[in-house]
């Protein structure tokens, strides 16, 4: 099965989590998150997408960032998260 492609929202991880796991039961050979909806990643969002990785993985699913902001990018670098998920990118 293909890659599914979900929107992050730091605001509304309880929704994001039920979606990623409900792709990955369906079958998704990963989820993506794109974060380029997200101007900046507080440590509210930093937590976020720990949860996430973390539901995934003990799903036994993959977790895959998108992100093409320098600011993003930057802060999953100094938290070392962009060693912790694949980066991808996603097609426009």
């Amino acid at each position: 099965m293909k890659n599914v492609i979900i929107e992050y929202r730091p605001d509304a991880i309880a929704a994001l989590e039920t979606a990623v796991l409900a792709a990955l039961e369906d079958g998704a050979a990963q989820v993506v998150l794109d974060l380029d909806s997200v101007e900046a990643l507080d440590t509210e969002g930093v937590r976020g997408l720990i949860k996430l990785l973390r539901s995934s993985r003990a799903a036994g699913g993959e977790l895959a960032l998108s992100v093409s902001k320098p600011g993003v990018r930057r802060t999953l670098a100094v938290t070392a998260l962009d060693r912790l998920f694949p980066m991808v990118e996603v097609a426009a």
